[in-house]
């Protein structure tokens, strides 16, 4: 995600967008995921997060600077490589989305964060 949901940065470091950061058991369905989300144009923003860089971000929001919903330090899945965003049109998401839950997942959509998906 980033300060924008496109063009994920801090300062002059782009934040994780590849999903083999995540936990290892939640791999597979990521990469299957994202197989599709792919052919549609969707593109991961970022995938695991530092506490620093989810301060900094948390913080940023503070600013009006975030177009999505961040979770305060310590209470994100980034953290804890469980989590990935994935930046496409909103019906294209909202499928996507729907596909996750199938699969076990949680999707952000839900609780207004369209791009977010978690497990």
């Amino acid at each position: 995600m980033g300060l924008r949901a496109a063009g994920a940065t801090r300062g002059n470091q782009r934040l994780s967008a590849n999903l083999r950061e995540l936990h290892p058991s939640l791999y597979p369905a990521a990469a299957y995921l994202y197989g599709i989300a792919r052919s549609y144009g969707a593109h991961i923003t970022s995938v695991y997060r530092t506490r620093q860089e989810q301060t900094q971000l948390y913080a940023a929001c503070g600013d009006g600077r975030c177009l999505y919903p961040v979770a305060p330090p310590g209470h994100s899945r980034h953290e804890q490589r469980r989590a990935f965003d994935l930046v496409a049109h909103p019906l294209i998401l909202r499928g996507l989305g729907r596909l996750w839950e199938s699969m076990g997942g949680t999707w952000g959509g839900r609780f207004g964060d369209p791009i977010h998906f978690e497990a």
